[in-house]
């Protein structure tokens, strides 16, 4: 992903705050928050990944979210990928398991997030290193980061086998029948034009983890109108963006998913998305806490013809600030926490 806007011009700023009117949104009272960290891209530290957690509890927050699966890298060892674990770029289980022992002690949920069926090209590379044959049996024809996901049980099972090595490693027992996972479905080659079998993938990894315990979330948009009246409803969505399919169909808006009785997380790819960077120094971090405290609320959703579009439904339940990493593997762990501490408090501090 990919964000679309870091600092905002100031003239727009005069103009939106000008123009906008504030009100205590609806519901606020049941919104949960937390923040998620591009563990694939970036590394992190154990001790890294422990202050942000500090910083969210401190500021009653409910969640860190790892993104650790993504094209660029598999960043969590794992049984069945031998040279994954010989990178740096890689936490041990025994650090996970630290993170979370220490995570939920302050009450703090650490939620997985694995991509699939694309974003998944760093595995899948290890898969091939692994064994070849079964690469060439599960890798989808779109595309070198996507698993085959047109009815193919054999790019299902093992895609199943990964979650299942990450839901044993991050259960959290004193959060019981509360835990999420974030199973992927953005930006999927072939996904909007073959809804069908992309939901159909889709429900059926879903299925699986809610026998574990797990509630699904997916990301909003690689799902058409038509294809969300077949997704599972114990999908909850995690609604980044609307996005232009063609000239005639837009992707669908959170009253479609509401109406359809799916639960909501606000990702606002405008104000609640950051790609941390060497480039920024503490008056451009300053500036973008400015922005987060006027453009951020938790129902407001980046629709194509309004970036924060208010909608006012129980059926938004949170919202989450996002970390990417595309732009700071240089930058050293203090550089990094410098850059992202003010913005997570400035996050929490907007009611």
């Amino acid at each position: 992903m990919i964000i679309l806007k870091q600092i905002i011009p100031i003239m727009l700023f005069i103009i939106l705050v000008s123009s906008s009117f504030i009100s205590t949104p609806l519901f606020s009272k049941d919104i949960s928050k937390g923040v998620n960290i591009d563990i694939a891209r970036k590394h992190y530290s154990l001790e890294s990944l422990k202050k942000i957690v500090q910083v969210i509890h401190k500021n009653n927050g409910n969640y860190i979210q790892l993104h650790f699966s993504d094209n660029e890298n598999y960043a969590i060892e794992s049984k069945f990928f031998k040279k994954n674990n010989e990178t740096e770029d890689c936490l041990t289980k025994s650090e996970i398991r630290n993170l979370i022992n220490y995570s939920n002690k302050l009450n703090i949920m650490v939620i997985p997030d694995i991509d699939l069926p694309s974003h998944a090209k760093a595995w899948l590379e290890y898969l091939k290193n692994e064994n070849n044959n079964l690469y060439n049996d599960i890798i989808s024809d779109y595309s070198d980061n996507t698993v085959d996901f047109f009815n193919n049980k054999k790019a299902l099972d093992i895609s199943k086998r990964q979650i299942k090595e990450i839901l044993i490693l991050f259960h959290q027992p004193q959060l019981k029948n509360k835990q999420k996972i974030v199973l992927g479905g953005d930006e999927v080659p072939g996904g909007v034009s073959h809804q069908k079998e992309f939901i159909n993938f889709m429900n059926s990894l879903g299925n699986y983890v809610v026998k574990q315990g797990y509630e699904p979330q997916m990301w909003n948009d690689s799902i058409t109108r038509n294809g969300l009246k077949t997704l599972s409803t114990s999908f909850s969505i995690l609604y980044w963006q609307q996005k232009e399919y063609n000239d005639m169909e837009f992707s669908p808006t959170v009253e479609d998913f509401s109406n359809e009785n799916f639960n909501v997380y606000n990702y606002n790819a405008y104000s609640l998305y950051f790609l941390p960077s060497p480039n920024f120094n503490k008056e451009d971090i300053q500036e973008q806490a400015d922005y987060i405290s006027w453009a951020y609320e938790y129902n407001k959703f980046n629709y194509i013809d309004n970036f924060y579009e208010k909608v006012d439904s129980q059926n938004v339940k949170g919202s989450m600030l996002t970390f990417w990493g595309e732009n700071s593997s240089s930058m050293t762990q203090q550089e990094i926490l410098e850059q992202e501490i003010p913005l997570i408090k400035q996050y929490f501090q907007k009611n």
